[in-house]
């Protein structure tokens, strides 16, 4: 009784165990924060694929409700959608259940390691027959003495598990890796939001500057219009001038309600970014103007040596490869004894009727008596039918396909980090260029217009040089977004973008 009552003890301290994870679906696992405030979710570098990572962990709470209250008469920043986005997104939780359930899984891995506990009650009825031989000294001959009644035998049973030769020992390695792959794609999701969000706020900037330009362009095609209309009246004009200039004024409402359409879209796309609806009354602040580098800052080669330590899908893939090789030891350990210690204390309580074919009448018999054992248990499996054998060829296919894994997710991770580089310096080149063009344009459209006034040129030559001069700013405003968009591309490609601030500090 005191062995059941000590491993009764040990049992219920287990359950106040507890594997740590990340408190709510917007929080990281290590509770980092920018200077800011947000949430960072960077990856500490792994300083070796020999080593294991340890991820620092929070203990369990419940889940945090984010009512997401929309204020429909403020702009919020890029941070500040990002922020919501990582509060409403369900990929978010769903990676954050996904975690949570990978640690409850070591916690019953480590259940293993403690006596397990058990009450059982059996119940039932019995028959017994014996034959009884004569006994010639009394004058007894020959019969069957029979029992027959019900018993009920309610116990308590333990069985702690000694020595497995490395089974236990496997299973925890493997829940241990599931784990923290889960929380690795946990911080991956979340820099994923961060950067379908950015994306989609530099396209829909992009096009609200487009639709800003287009609609000074209608404007400026009303006040062509009516300088025209005005010297045709005093006759410095001609018809076809003033139908040339209701013509431009026609193609620039075409092309303002083109660019209000692809407003509208790429505003569609950033609230689904968002996990928010189309419809939502949220308005947005416009891409603060600042100053871009000419060159990008870091050599190629140093980042994509620091970069590959820190991408959460390879982190991802290194935790597997290491939960598949102790697949391995955990089938082969199977093929092993297992000895286990095991005690059982109960209380037999029943009752019998006695019959004996010698003698006439019956006899009954109701007692009470208590039982107890304890013992070391040995088993040894012998035959399976090549089950192990074929389960341990199947682990280590599984390993193997795992590190053919790892192998190509870091080289297609190398080649991303050199796409996003390459556009990166790309993008910086063309917003660059985009400076002189716009100034020339500017210069050529003045001219054109104050010859226009003065008579020394036509409507045509006039509405080109205006073309121009919108195509130049549009251009500018493209590749001013396409800069960003490819900075945070290489961001997120180099496992470097991790919070809200990121995109903006650019």
């Amino acid at each position: 009784m005191a062995l059941v009552a000590a491993c009764a003890m040990a049992v219920g301290c287990t359950q106040q165990a507890t594997h740590m994870t990340s408190p709510d679906p917007s929080t990281p696992v290590e509770t980092a924060r920018t200077e800011t405030g947000a949430s960072d979710f960077s990856l500490p570098a792994d300083p070796s694929p020999s080593e294991d990572p340890a991820p620092a962990l929070v203990r369990r709470q419940q889940p945090t409700e984010w009512p997401i209250d929309i204020d429909p008469e403020r702009s919020y920043t890029l941070a500040e959608l990002i922020d919501i986005a990582q509060r409403t997104k369900p990929a978010t939780r769903a990676a954050w259940l996904r975690a949570r359930e990978a640690a409850l899984s070591v916690d019953v891995v480590e259940s293993t390691y403690l006596p397990q506990l058990s009450a059982n009650v059996l119940a039932g009825g019995a028959r017994m027959s014996q034959f009884e031989s004569d006994i010639p000294e009394l004058g007894i001959g020959s019969g069957t003495l029979t029992a027959t009644g019900y018993q009920v035998v309610p116990s308590l049973a333990v069985e702690w598990l000694l020595f497995d030769f490395g089974r236990r020992d496997a299973a925890m390695e493997i829940a241990e890796q599931t784990a923290i792959a889960s929380n690795i794609a946990f911080h991956g999701t979340h820099q994923r939001v961060i950067f379908e969000v950015s994306q989609a706020y530099f396209q829909f900037s992009a096009a609200r500057a487009e639709t800003h330009i287009d609609q000074e362009r209608l404007e400026d095609a009303r006040t062509l219009l009516r300088v025209a209309e005005g010297r045709l009246e005093e006759g410095l004009a001609i018809n076809v001038e003033v139908a040339q200039a209701r013509q431009i004024e026609a193609r620039a409402q075409f092309d303002l309600t083109v660019a209000e359409r692809r407003e509208e879209r790429t505003r569609s796309a950033l609230m689904h970014a968002m996990g928010l609806s189309s419809t939502t009354p949220i308005r947005v602040a416009d891409l603060t103007d600042r100053q871009l580098p000419a060159e990008v800052p870091i050599p190629l080669d140093e980042l994509i040596e620091v970069s590959l330590t820190r991408r959460p899908d390879i982190r991802t893939a290194l935790a597997r490869v290491r939960a598949t090789r102790s697949e391995v030891d955990l089938v082969a350990a199977e093929s092993r004894p297992r000895i286990a210690a095991v005690a059982e204390v109960g209380r037999v309580m029943g009752r019998f009727n006695l019959s004996d074919s010698r003698f006439g009448g019956q006899a009954s018999m109701n007692r009470a008596y208590d039982e107890g054992v304890a013992g070391i248990l040995f088993t040894m499996p012998l035959f399976d039918g090549g089950r192990r054998r074929t389960r341990e060829a199947q682990a280590r296919l599984q390993a193997e396909a795992a590190e053919e894994d790892l192998v190509e997710i870091r080289n297609v991770a190398a080649q991303e980090i050199v796409d996003a580089y390459s556009l990166l310096h790309s993008s910086l080149a063309a917003y660059t260029a985009s400076g002189p063009l716009l100034d020339a344009g500017q210069e050529t459209y003045e001219t054109a217009l104050g010859l226009y006034e003065n008579g020394l040129t036509t409507l045509a030559e006039v509405s080109q040089s205006k073309i121009a001069l919108n195509d130049a700013r549009l251009l500018r405003e493209q590749a001013f977004a396409d800069t960003f968009a490819a900075a945070t591309a290489l961001a997120f490609a180099t496992g470097q973008l991790t919070n809200r601030d990121v995109p903006a500090e650019f």
